[in-house]
C-alpha cells in the first residue's frame, strides 16, 4: 500500500507539471510576441515522453489502489484522463484541441490519483 500511496503522490505532481506546462506555455506566448516568432521547437517528443511516463505509473498506481480498496472509479478517471493525453497528442496539430484536451486529460488523471490517494489512507 505504501508503493501504491507514493506513485499517486508522483502522478499527481506530474498532473500538476503538465497542467502548468500546457496552461503557462500558451500563456506566456501570448504575453512574449517575440518569442512565438522565433520558431522554439515542437514539443511534440515532450508529450508523447510525458504520456509514456504516465501510462506506467498510473497504471500500476491506479491498478494497486483499486486491487487495495475495490473501488473502480479512480481507475475509470484515470483511463479516461491518459486517454484525454493520447487525444492531445493526437491533435497536435491543432493548438486549441491539443491544449484542451491534454488539460482535461490531466485535470482528470490528478483526480483520480487523489481519489486513489484518500480511498488507500482510508482502507
Amino acid at each position: 500500500m505504501q508503493r501504491s500511496t507514493f506513485l499517486d503522490s508522483a502522478a499527481i505532481g506530474a498532473s500538476l507539471l503538465c497542467l502548468i506546462h500546457c496552461i503557462g506555455l500558451p500563456i506566456l506566448f501570448a504575453l512574449l510576441p517575440a518569442l512565438a516568432t522565433i520558431g522554439l521547437p515542437s514539443s511534440e517528443w515532450l508529450h508523447l515522453a510525458l504520456l509514456l511516463t504516465a501510462i506506467p505509473i498510473s497504471g500500476l498506481a491506479l491498478v494497486g489502489g483499486w486491487r487495495a480498496h475495490g473501488a473502480v472509479v479512480p481507475l475509470l478517471l484515470g483511463g479516461v484522463g491518459l486517454a484525454g493525453l493520447a487525444a492531445g497528442l493526437a491533435f497536435g496539430s491543432m493548438p486549441g484541441a491539443e491544449t484542451a484536451l491534454t488539460v482535461a486529460g490531466s485535470l482528470a488523471l490528478a483526480m483520480a490519483h487523489i481519489g486513489n490517494w484518500r480511498r488507500l489512507r482510508t482502507a
